[in-house]
């Protein structure tokens, strides 16, 4: 099998990539502020905003990236319990569900986003940074939500093509 380039597979887990940079500066940042405050009596006024920031770009980056490798929470028993026919037209169902509950959060999160923080273009308090850079990645988040979960169900051999690792405690 064909290797797939890198720059591609750069490309193709940019928000996995984004998402753990995130992680890493939300912990960078939330311990340094734990030291600066209780050890050093100086608190980081920033940290707040800086965190905020982290917290919101994580979740919607590492929820898409969790969609494409089969990490999101889903509740498979009842619908292994069924014959055949009935758990490909439930697959379908739960296709159905799962892109109206995305398509909704993207329409109504931009629709937000626009409304609070577009049209007046206020910033935090202290680093001026726009609110509009803040939440404006849930919209993104949510179409490459929408994204991730059907190449991960109709496509996967080009998401095993990307190799994406997967997280299981059954390593050896």
């Amino acid at each position: 099998m064909k290797k797939a380039n890198p720059f591609i597979k750069l490309i193709c887990n940019i928000d996995l990539i984004i998402a753990m940079i995130a992680l890493v500066v939300l912990t960078l940042v939330t311990s340094a502020g734990v030291f600066k405050r209780y050890v050093m009596k100086d608190p980081i006024l920033w940290q707040e905003e800086v965190s905020a920031f982290c917290q919101v770009w994580m979740v919607y980056m590492g929820a898409s990236a969790a969609f494409r490798s089969g990490s999101h929470v889903a509740i498979e028993m009842l619908v292994d319990a069924l014959p055949e026919n009935a758990r490909k037209f439930m697959g379908y169902v739960i296709d159905v569900i799962v892109l109206f509950v995305l398509v909704f959060l993207l329409v109504k999160s931009q629709a937000y986003v626009a409304q609070v923080f577009g049209r007046s273009g206020r910033p935090t308090p202290i680093l001026r940074i726009p609110y509009t850079y803040i939440y404006g990645v849930a919209p993104y988040g949510c179409g490459l939500m929408i994204v991730s979960y059907f190449v991960s169900k109709y496509a996967p051999l080009f998401v095993k093509s990307i190799e994406i690792p997967e997280s299981s405690g059954d390593e050896e």
